[in-house]
């Protein structure tokens, strides 16, 4: 990246004080940056920082005051950590766009009949089985395994040692980080005659465009019909989404969160990380679950829930807070018992 401090005001919609000249080439944090790079302010509570920092331009907010900035060089935004983005956006593009599109690494195996389209990159022990599709601009990294009758779109970007099974299907835009399995047995077994019987898991995974899938997460395929991640969604490292789930549209998904079967989520739900969501549940639109949350029963839309029960948000913290209280609320209750005789 080679910006002037004047071209970067323009593309992040800002307004400059300073100079308009600086050569910006990279992004830091306000502690480390130097002249060439960028920062910003997102907490006033790194303010002493922004002040002393060296980066050549901070965004900062349009609100602040910026008579403590002397000689240094902001632009004002409506958003600093949002124009930060944009700005990690074009560093990552490059980045991205520096894998030439050189076809198949002669160690890749590519079954007869696979697709591909324009300008697809596959790296170095790439596996992609018979009847596949992969869609324009997509990027495979070396390591990856892709089944039989897998269909992904245009521009996606597979990471190293990603499995996906047989007849997923990947639409546009979508991000799957390294040792994500996706396509992988759902959880199904009977207990018959004193044993384990395994149940057949024959259904597929469907995920829409602009998913993010973290790193070791796995989404497994339904027992039949289809596992489905709505358009949009972002879901962190570690998660565990099980068989026949259905996630909406724009959803976030934290860390080592597990879904358990056939539980439905609305679009525009957040889940904490580290929470755990019973089976065949039903989640509404624009819920918020907090960190390490039990879910055993359906939430409605634009609830905002928490603790284990699952309680509304302010009854979840009443409790936390009396919790750390049981051991001087035993003691009373004792001395109670014992001056009643």
């Amino acid at each position: 990246m080679q910006l002037t401090s004047s071209e970067l005001a323009t593309i992040v919609s800002g307004e400059l004080i300073g100079d308009g000249s600086i050569i910006l080439t990279g992004v830091n944090g306000l502690s480390d940056a130097r002249e060439n790079e960028i920062s910003f302010l997102g907490n006033l509570k790194y303010l002493q920082e922004a002040l002393k920092t060296g980066a050549g331009i901070i965004f900062i907010a349009n609100d602040i005051d910026i008579s403590k900035f002397k000689n240094k060089n902001i632009i004002r935004v409506l958003n600093p950590k949002y124009a930060y983005s944009i700005v990690l956006g074009i560093i990552e593009k490059e980045r991205i766009d520096a894998i030439k599109a050189v076809g198949t690494h002669n160690s890749a195996f590519i079954a007869n009949g696979v697709k591909l389209g324009k300008d697809v990159y596959v790296g170095q022990n790439v596996i992609i089985e018979i009847g596949a599709e992969i869609g324009d601009d997509t990027k495979i990294f070396p390591n990856v395994y892709i089944g039989r009758n897998v269909k992904i779109g245009n521009r996606c970007i597979i990471y190293p040692n990603v499995v996906i099974r047989e007849d997923t299907l990947v639409r546009n835009r979508v991000i799957i980080h390294p040792g994500v399995v996706i396509g992988g047995d759902g959880f199904g077994f009977i207990h018959t005659n004193g044993k384990i019987q395994k149940i057949p898991q024959i259904g597929r995974v469907e995920i829409d465009s602009d998913v993010e899938i973290g790193a070791n997460t796995t989404v497994d395929r339904a027992t039949v019909d289809a596992t489905r991640i709505g358009s949009g969604t972002k879901i962190d490292n570690l998660v565990q989404i099980a068989h026949n789930v259905q996630i909406g549209k724009n959803c976030i998904i934290v860390a080592q969160v597990g879904i358990s079967g056939s539980t439905k989520l609305g679009d525009n739900v957040t889940i904490g990380g580290q929470s755990g969501l019973a089976g065949h549940l039903k989640i509404g639109d624009n819920v918020i679950i907090a960190s390490q949350s039990g879910i055993s029963r359906d939430i409605k839309d634009n609830e905002c829930v928490g603790g284990n029960p699952v309680a509304s948000i302010s009854q979840s913290l009443k409790i936390r807070v009396l919790t750390r209280k049981l051991p001087e609320m035993y003691r009373d209750l004792k001395r109670i018992k014992k001056s009643l005789g």
